[in-house]
């Protein structure tokens, strides 16, 4: 038994910084953990769609993205297409797998916080009537998905 009380004082201090570290480890690691299991509340939303003609045919798509988690996201292009009405019936106006991000190759997304982004599609050559028409009817739709990046770890998040 220790009775000297400089030494129960230090062993009290080494205590006291154990717990803390601990502690702080531990808010670290639940508060990750949270988030990552919240990852399917990032919200996805197209809320702009404009058609660049030219030689080769683009549609931008403006995308808002809503992390409400409590840690920052990290957004990049996976796999959308923009279809003329429902995914399930309705015709392809982009090419699969052709859209990028633009200016970056990812987006960050706040924790608590909405970010734009603009994904850039090609359009065939002869569906940029269908495309122009699609979009002034509002009846197109974006279907696909995003790859999402929280501490580390990455997920297909549905659009």
């Amino acid at each position: 038994m220790v009775r000297s009380p400089r030494t129960q004082r230090a062993l009290l201090v080494a205590l006291a910084v154990v717990l803390a570290v601990s502690a702080a480890a531990f808010v670290a690691t639940a508060s990750a953990q949270l988030a990552w299991q919240q990852r399917d509340s990032i919200d996805f939303r197209a809320t702009d769609y404009e058609l660049v003609d030219g030689e080769d045919p683009r549609l931008r798509v403006t995308i808002d993205v809503r992390n409400p988690t409590s840690v920052d996201a990290r957004v990049r292009a996976g796999s959308l297409v923009v279809y003329d009405g429902d995914p399930a019936d309705g015709e392809a106006l982009t090419v699969p797998r052709s859209e990028r991000l633009t200016g970056d190759r990812e987006a960050a997304v706040p924790a608590r916080g909405t970010t734009t982004v603009t994904l850039v599609a090609e359009v065939p050559a002869d569906t940029v009537e269908r495309a122009r028409a699609a979009i002034e009817a509002d009846r197109a739709v974006t279907s696909g998905t995003v790859a999402v990046t929280i501490r580390g770890r990455s997920y297909e998040a549905n659009v």
